[in-house]
């Protein structure tokens, strides 16, 4: 496993020598402006040729519309291209709101961090001894199942036993693929268990929960795990490849592993306060998530990319071109997501698409905002089931 070379034990130690340094008082994270005209220090020829790089990318590839924050050096700057839907006249905003797909996770996995700190969740104790939960009751395996082995996808639980969107998942039970703790499988059936869990501990359902610790905290207005009407003016649609629009999806129950929807500036304020400075959390616990944890190698999507990469508690790590990244990426049909941040520089970009074809855009944005590279993240999340 990755998490037992020398490189993985000076990553873990130089995350924790980084988050400690965070805990203390620092500069304020940087306001990120909420339209799409790009930040004040913008206007050089470096902000222009980058934004011209960025609507270059999403024409290339086709995609309707795309919002993108980058952040570096305390300043964010906020692109917008395209329209809500094809066909349709209304353009995207910073105002508008996509689905973040699996960066839901991300948000899910700080609760639980939070919830740890609060000494409300350990992270060995197997989430059967928190809650009784029916869908693991006949299965000895998922029975010792543990947060830390959901965050770090080591479960040995499928992605989903049952269409996420289908109301019988509550009450389907849960199978394992192999025992927990035995290698990498990224699971969002793991992540949906231990939403369930912790909302039997706190008494909370899982918006109001999000809203307490994460989306009030962060300066989080147009976040929500359930589909808020109030939103729906400015709703971006997803596309299929050929540009067709996909039908509009009502999120009437919340899943940490799919349903956030939000936008590029609500989730910027949560990838440079929760994620870079580690607010709400001690030192040592923000250091944790940044951690090798599993070595995200999967035996069933094998990718050459998997040297390069590692997964934490509820993010993945890429160690690649000399440079240590966390990131994750996000796959609903019709929307696609990433996120890319340099926990040392703070140096981060998150992307929104309303489109198939997000993920070909990729690399392309990436070596655009944050230099040339390999971005190996990419070409490991596209064989991932």
């Amino acid at each position: 496993m990755k998490i037992q070379v020398p490189r993985a034990t000076v990553l873990a130690l130089a995350l924790f020598s980084i988050a400690d340094a965070h805990a203390q008082p620092s500069a304020p994270a940087p306001a990120a402006s909420r339209g799409c005209g790009m930040a004040a220090s913008a206007g050089t020829g470096d902000a222009l040729a980058r934004r011209e790089a960025f609507d270059a990318a999403m024409r290339a590839h086709a995609i309707p519309g795309a919002q993108l924050i980058h952040t570096r050096g305390g300043i964010s700057e906020a692109y917008c291209h395209g329209v809500l839907k094809s066909g349709a006249a209304a353009k995207v905003g910073g105002d508008t709101v996509f689905q973040a797909a699996s960066l839901s996770k991300v948000v899910g996995a700080y609760i639980a961090l939070h919830l740890v700190d609060e000494g409300k969740l350990d992270l060995d104790t197997p989430l059967w001894d928190y809650w009784h939960s029916a869908r693991t009751r006949d299965n000895p395996l998922a029975r010792r199942i543990t947060a830390r082995m959901v965050l770090n996808h080591t479960s040995g639980l499928r992605n989903w036993q049952i269409s996420p969107s289908d109301p019988a998942i509550d009450r389907t039970p849960l199978e394992s693929r192999f025992a927990p703790g035995e290698h990498y499988a990224y699971s969002g059936e793991g992540f949906y268990l231990l939403q369930r869990t912790l909302e039997h501990i706190t008494g909370s359902s899982w918006n109001a929960l999000a809203a307490r610790e994460v989306f009030s905290r962060f300066d989080m207005p147009s976040s929500s795990y359930l589909t808020d009407h109030a939103f729906d003016a400015r709703n971006a649609s997803g596309h299929d490849k050929d540009g067709t629009p996909e039908p509009d999806r009502v999120f009437a129950w919340e899943n940490t592993a799919w349903t956030l929807v939000t936008n590029a500036h609500d989730y910027d304020n949560f990838i440079q306060k929760a994620l870079y400075r580690g607010e709400g959390l001690k030192p040592a616990t923000h250091a944790l998530m940044f951690a090798p944890s599993s070595d995200a190698d999967d035996p069933a999507s094998p990718s050459p990319a998997d040297p390069f990469i590692a997964w934490g508690l509820g993010v993945g790590l890429q160690d690649a071109d000399g440079r240590q990244l966390v990131w994750h990426w996000g796959d609903n049909p019709g929307f696609k997501a990433l996120f890319m941040l340099d926990p040392a520089s703070g140096e981060s970009l998150v992307l929104f698409t309303n489109s198939e074809n997000g993920p070909a855009a990729y690399k392309q944005v990436l070596r655009a905002f944050m230099g040339p590279g390999d971005y190996p993240a990419v070409d490991w999340s596209s064989a991932q089931d």
